[in-house]
């Protein structure tokens, strides 16, 4: 079973295709029953900002920390979607609580 074990939020850049945007962004860490963990990165773009940089689908989430986090939105993005967008991403490279802690210091418990 999947628990919610902690969750945050930050600021950084979104950056695409050498293009940079500031952004606010959620965490949420999901735990599973074997004790591993999954960090869930949401975070919403202008529409606008996102065609003009000819987002397709993909773009990086630069954390002040200056790690680099693959973010994406299935389908890209069209004049016809929401002016706000939103794009997900995944970390599960840190399973330990103790390494969670030290990679993503603005989650909270």
């Amino acid at each position: 079973m999947l628990t919610f074990s902690a969750e945050g939020s930050g600021q950084g850049t979104l950056e695409i295709n050498g293009y940079h945007e500031p952004v606010a962004y959620e965490l949420i860490v999901a735990q599973e029953e074997d004790n591993t963990r999954q960090v869930r990165i949401r975070l919403n773009a202008p529409r606008d900002w996102l065609l003009k940089q000819g987002f397709q689908g993909d773009a990086v989430l630069v954390r002040n920390n200056g790690a680099r986090i693959a973010v994406r939105r299935e389908g890209g993005v069209a004049v016809e979607d929401a002016i706000s967008v939103t794009l997900e991403g995944y970390d599960d490279s840190h399973v330990g609580a103790a390494d969670l802690s030290e990679a993503y210091p603005e989650l909270t418990r």
